[in-house]
């Protein structure tokens, strides 16, 4: 194993180590940290080897953005110009295999160097910046990842994703971001295959975990599947799991045992983001055995903006959402478009509790929100779907706003089934089936 300070590392927070770490990772195997504050810029990981931080060694990224890598230093590096945000990375791996990060240090974005102005107009977020990096970890396309242990902290956009890579494990992350972050997203998982993630703890101020289809900037597209989510703590300001979007397909994932709480949404799935996107397919996903603690616990759509009459996205179907407990002030939806339904959606063995005073039906507020903007005040809320099945729902209203009025409202749903559910409101299937 090389210790950096062999190869002339400081580890002070002032020098820049970048030139002894990248020597460290050239010279071959594990890149060993002892305790220190190590100030770099991009690190480019090789096959057979890796970073190892001892508790107490913190890898902190540069505030000099000539200290990090050009935008187009790969072909599959990508840059989001309506995000304020650059293809420079903090550590990148591109086609490499056997590729470790371990230990019980720290990973620092830094990204009060990058974007840490208040926000004129709203105080939940920071000021957009002039330039900041992008994903503070970024692997692409490698075969057997191993993120183990480490505690990421303080991004300037998303912490860690996965584009293309296979055979991923990644267990005990802690990953801790600022909640007024634009993009701060925990862990994102694009066309990768085989992916474990386990007894991870996420505070985030975007999405905690991501499952996208976003293939078209790959050299070997492939979809995303063949991923397990497993025993984590999610907390965000926006989404503790999102589903969707890119040109792709993700299917055949399970998550279980999860805890989710103080967040905007649990749960949601999206196909088509925007309408500049072709749209990613969404099947054979299974998710079980979650605690919510969210104003939203399921968003399930094939539109962004909700319900269109063209059949816009690519489908969404055979998703199912077994024992789920939790407390909700808003109602879930689940909609798709005419001639691209939502289908074979299956809910059961579910137990909300329906707090606050629901929603309120104001069709240029929701629009602007991306929800369906003829939404109903109800527990579920459907549309343009086919074969949803709820089987021992159980809803409880927590006090009598007017706002909250049934608890399934269906429209343009055929073969809508409740079996052995508790709705508590009259009129608990509303509206037009079929």
């Amino acid at each position: 194993m090389n210790n950096v300070k062999d190869f002339g590392a400081a580890g002070d927070g002032v020098t820049r180590d970048t030139t002894a770490i990248q020597k460290a990772i050239d010279a071959g195997g594990m890149v060993f940290f002892p305790p220190g504050v190590y100030l770099s810029g991009t690190l480019y990981l090789k096959s057979n080897g890796g970073l190892e931080l001892a508790p107490g060694a913190i890898l902190k990224a540069s505030p000099d953005r000539t200290d990090y890598n050009a935008d187009d230093f790969c072909p599959q590096n990508r840059v989001f110009a309506m995000e304020k945000v650059s293809g420079a990375h903090f550590i990148t791996a591109v086609e490499q295999h056997n590729i470790v990060i371990r230990g019980g240090g720290r990973i620092d974005g830094h990204r009060e160097a990058f974007m840490n102005e208040p926000h004129p107009q709203y105080d939940h977020v920071f000021q957009w910046p002039e330039w900041r990096p992008g994903q503070m970890i970024f692997l692409c396309e490698c075969e057997n990842v191993t993120l183990t242990d480490v505690e990421l902290y303080n991004t300037p956009y998303w912490t860690c994703f996965l584009h293309g890579c296979e055979h991923v494990n990644i267990r005990g992350l802690r990953i801790y971001n600022d909640q007024r972050t634009h993009n701060g997203d925990g862990i994102d998982i694009d066309c990768c295959r085989f992916v474990t993630v386990s007894d991870c703890i996420i505070d985030s101020g975007d999405d905690c975990i991501t499952l996208r289809g976003y293939s078209a900037p790959l050299k070997n597209p492939k979809p995303c599947e063949y991923v397990t989510i497993t025993n984590c703590l999610l907390h965000t300001r926006c989404n503790a799991f999102r589903i969707g979007v890119g040109n792709g397909l993700v299917r055949f994932c399970t998550i279980s045992n999860i805890i989710i709480h103080h967040s905007r949404t649990a749960i949601c799935f999206v196909s088509q983001y925007s309408e500049r996107s072709e749209g990613v397919g969404i099947e054979d996903i299974s998710m079980s055995n979650l605690i919510i603690e969210a104003e939203r616990a399921i968003v399930v759509k094939t539109h962004n903006l909700g319900p269109q009459d063209q059949p816009l996205g690519k489908p969404i179907r055979r998703i199912s959402f077994n024992h789920l407990r939790g407390t909700v002030t808003r109602g879930s939806y689940i909609t798709g478009n005419r001639g691209n339904p939502v289908c074979d959606v299956t809910l059961a063995d579910v137990e909300l509790v329906c707090a606050g005073e629901g929603d309120h039906l104001n069709a240029g507020e929701d629009r602007k929100k991306y929800i369906p903007v003829e939404y109903h005040p109800s527990a579920f809320y459907l549309e343009n779907t086919e074969r949803v099945r709820f089987d021992r729902v159980g809803i409880q209203w927590q006090n009598d706003s007017p706002n909250w009025k049934y608890g399934v409202s269906a429209v343009y749903s055929p073969d809508t089934e409740t079996t052995c559910c508790r709705f508590g409101k009259p009129n608990s299937i509303h509206g037009k089936v079929s």
